[in-house]
């Protein structure tokens, strides 16, 4: 069978990560600052005569109804009555349940090969206005690079990107429940009396650090101590990181993947001779979807 397409879908890191506030509806309001990495997964597109087939490397990634990539060629088939059928391969590297929006990059990318295969002409606010209804992360993904995120996760800014810097991805054998981490009673949230369109005076401070590079300024995850309560001994890796001269470290997301700011591709592989855990060597990548 031939392959009509195939993406790289990066995943993101959390440089910046505050809960700020809580929505009636129940979803929380947040300040971050996204990046993406050169972890990524890939998908492969082939034609088929209908319907939706998706297959995976991933023995533990579900690939029926509840998978996102079929979740998103149902939405557009819904939306566009749409009759054909498409067979979608994922190739998982990025860990599930690990805070680097893997299941959102692989919807945007999605999103982004169908368009183009079908030739639907959706144009980037039609693709965003689609993506909001998948995922509150699935619209950054569509753009990628260095943005600050407000909102549920949906507003987005491009920022100044930062320059070309290599990170070490940790990836402990604890998977979190996005949820329950934020469900749980460490969480402590003090809302931000400001108009929704302007970002709060620690957020501006933040952004003006992460173009001086100032990392000990930028780094900070208000979600880190209602994980560390779930799960003690994410708490002392990061104090373990730090010991060994590492101080640019910080929790992705709600967990449970840490990440390593390092100075240059020798000292991150000095890192990773150290630990005894999963870990990448990445860049980071102005690119959240590829063609290959």
């Amino acid at each position: 069978m031939r392959a009509l397409m195939k993406i790289r879908t990066n995943a993101k890191i959390n440089l910046y990560l505050d809960v700020v506030d809580k929505y009636s509806d129940g979803f929380h309001q947040i300040e971050s600052i996204f990046q993406t990495v050169t972890l990524s997964d890939t998908l492969t597109f082939y034609e088929i005569a209908k319907g939706i087939c998706i297959t995976t490397n991933y023995a533990l990634l579900t690939t029926d109804e509840r998978n996102i990539v079929f979740k998103t060629i149902k939405k557009v088939k819904d939306i566009l009555k749409i009759d054909k059928g498409i067979h979608v391969h994922i190739n998982k590297n990025i860990p599930m349940g690990a805070g680097l929006g893997g299941g959102s990059a692989n919807s945007a990318g999605t999103l982004y090969g169908i368009n183009k295969l079908w030739n639907l002409g959706l144009r980037d606010n039609n693709l965003i206005d689609i993506a909001k209804e998948l995922g509150s992360d699935v619209p950054y993904f569509l753009k990628g690079g260095t943005q600050a995120v407000t909102g549920k996760g949906e507003k987005l800014s491009a920022l100044i990107p930062i320059s070309d810097i290599w990170v070490v991805l940790i990836h402990p054998p604890l998977s979190l429940s996005t949820a329950k981490v934020y469900q749980n009673p460490a969480l402590k949230i003090r809302p931000l009396h400001r108009s929704a369109n302007k970002y709060s005076l620690r957020f501006r401070k933040v952004i003006y650090d992460l173009q001086k590079s100032n990392w000990e300024k930028v780094i900070y995850n208000r979600l880190e101590l209602p994980a560390f309560c779930i799960y003690p001994e994410l708490y002392e890796l990061k104090l373990k990181i730090k010991k060994m001269g590492f101080p640019y470290v910080g929790m992705t997301g709600s967990g449970s993947t840490f990440f390593v700011i390092v100075e240059s591709k020798k000292q991150g592989k000095e890192l990773i001779q150290k630990l005894n855990w999963k870990t990448h060597l990445v860049n980071t990548t102005s690119m959240a979807i590829e063609e290959l």
